[in-house]
């Protein structure tokens, strides 16, 4: 009988069966946690254990087994593997130090000859060769033998690539593409998962099973939630006389799910997307919009974050100004009661800091300044607002965070303490939590900003919020829940913007995307 794939195996005959479904394939899902759980206590080998672990990661099921994970990392910190296990050496490194745990890089000087080339028995065997290359990645800058790890590795993987069969040579090529430390993890899963599955001599079937389930059952929670993202953007007046702004909700929301993709952080993701989409069009209006004598009324009303001024200030500005104060109102209401004021003051005084930037910027514009590097970086470091999303995703996060970040030098360990507070943790758990924020933050910029401003000119990112959030998992992605017609409210690219901003002016054809995917 024919039907609808929703997952590996598994067929919807009728959507009034799809809840029964669903409710089976959630409790399978949670026997396959279990039976993996119970993988930690049968494995012994360490070698074993850790591709247990780095497949859980990177297929993005880890956070179910995260004390499984750090029990196991603690006791491979002590293990010492044979000075020419070139794989094992390079894997426990990568998984001990993306968890920020030290590991020294001596071991690696056995991986080169006195000449200072990679060992001949290192460079034929191709997966312990990808392993020291995904190691390399995770050297400080001072490590000087992991740079050339780096390069070494990376110059002998595009020599060989196009002689390595399937489906290893689809492996090196992806990791060629980007480090799996510096991908956006969700992304990560999504594409990893069929590599792993054509991988017969890597593939547990156990866990790519776990992994595909679990996948699409995320996927329903996040089509959900981008669907309100959408619904609340587009609901709004004020973003609908912006006719000359980037409009993206998809994209914040899609940024967001880089920082914090599992289930509990819903809330905190959703406030996040809010406040990308929001702080989008504060760039547009005086890079695109406004006149000097115009934005000068206007940034004085930012940056006292004046409600009421904001009533007398021009078509447009108005808009914007309410567009803003809204969002950090909601932000500030959706935090648990108790919560001090100052949690999303510090917030504010960041904006306020991105609005006096805004002016410099302009001034340098209409005087045609072209500034010193230094100079231009103390500004553009402030205008590209990272280290205002950075805050608002620990303010979200946190939730109940009980003490003001105080200045820009004690910010983390300040936050340290308000989540050692509120979630009764030790010092290591708070740093490890908030560090995760911060690794995933800067992921998401490699994801964004690699090749092009894909936020601006979102050609790739349109193809990656469909495979996050439409392509079905099934057949190798292959397959969709939805067309890709439902895409096109993602924004726009270079050749496509100026017909969008004049498109901006009319009714937003807004929730398609979210109401096809939802319903999908």
């Amino acid at each position: 009988m024919a039907g609808r794939v929703i997952a590996q195996g598994y067929r919807v005959v009728d959507d009034e069966r799809h809840a029964k479904s669903l409710e089976w394939m959630t409790e399978r899902c949670d026997e396959l946690i279990v039976e993996t759980r119970e993988m930690f206590v049968d494995i012994l080998n360490p070698f074993a254990k850790m591709k247990l672990i780095d497949a859980l990661q990177r297929l993005g099921v880890s956070y179910h087994f995260k004390e499984e994970i750090d029990n196991s990392l603690e006791s491979l910190v002590s293990v010492k593997f044979a000075n020419d296990d070139f794989h094992a050496i390079s894997l426990q490194f990568r998984l001990l130090r993306q968890q920020r745990r030290y590991m020294p890089c001596d071991a690696f000087k056995e991986f080169t000859d006195k000449q200072g080339n990679l060992n001949g028995t290192l460079c034929s065997d191709t997966r312990a060769l990808l392993a020291l290359y995904e190691a390399a990645h995770l050297g400080t800058p001072n490590e000087e033998i992991l740079r050339e790890a780096e390069v070494e590795t990376t110059n002998q993987l595009k020599r060989i690539v196009d002689c390595i069969e399937k489906p290893l040579s689809n492996k090196v090529r992806h990791a060629l593409e980007t480090p799996s430390f510096r991908r956006m993890k969700r992304l990560e899963a999504r594409l990893y998962i069929p590599l792993y599955e054509e991988d017969k001599e890597e593939c547990n079937e156990m866990i790519l099973e776990l992994a595909k389930l679990d996948f699409y059952l995320l996927q329903r929670l996040h089509r959900e939630e981008i669907k309100e993202v959408c619904e609340w953007y587009h609901g709004l007046e004020s973003p609908r006389e912006l006719f000359y702004a980037r409009h993206r909700p998809a994209e914040a929301y899609f940024w967001a799910l880089g920082v914090y993709y599992e289930p509990e952080y819903a809330k905190p993701r959703k406030l996040l997307a809010k406040f990308i989409a929001t702080i989008t069009p504060y760039d547009d209006t005086f890079d695109n919009y406004g006149l000097w004598e115009e934005l000068q009324p206007f940034a004085d009303v930012m940056q006292r974050w004046d409600e009421k001024g904001a009533e007398q200030l021009g078509r447009c500005y108005k808009d914007y100004a309410q567009f803003m104060f809204g969002t950090m109102n909601e932000i500030e209401g959706a935090l648990p009661k108790g919560t001090p004021r100052k949690n999303v003051n510090v917030i504010k005084d960041i904006i306020t800091e991105v609005c006096k930037g805004y002016v410099t910027e302009i001034d340098w514009r209409d005087s045609k300044y072209i500034p010193p590097l230094k100079e231009h970086l103390q500004i553009t470091l402030v205008t590209c607002f990272y280290w205002a999303i950075n805050c608002t995703a620990f303010v979200v996060f946190q939730e109940g965070v009980t003490e003001e970040f105080e200045t820009e030098r004690n910010i983390v360990a300040t936050a340290v303490t308000c989540y050692m507070k509120e979630y009764d943790s030790t010092k290591e758990e708070a740093i490890k939590a908030l560090w995760n924020d911060v690794i995933n933050l800067a992921r998401m910029m490699e994801t964004m900003y690699k090749k092009i401003d894909g936020y601006t000119d979102s050609a790739i990112l349109k193809e990656w919020i469909s495979l996050l959030l439409s392509v079905s998992i099934m057949n190798n992605g292959v397959s969709k829940l939805a067309s890709d017609d439902h895409m096109k409210h993602v924004g726009p690219t270079g050749d496509d913007r100026q017909e969008a901003n004049a498109a901006a002016a009319v009714p937003f054809d807004a929730l398609t995307i979210a109401a096809v995917l939802l319903g999908a």
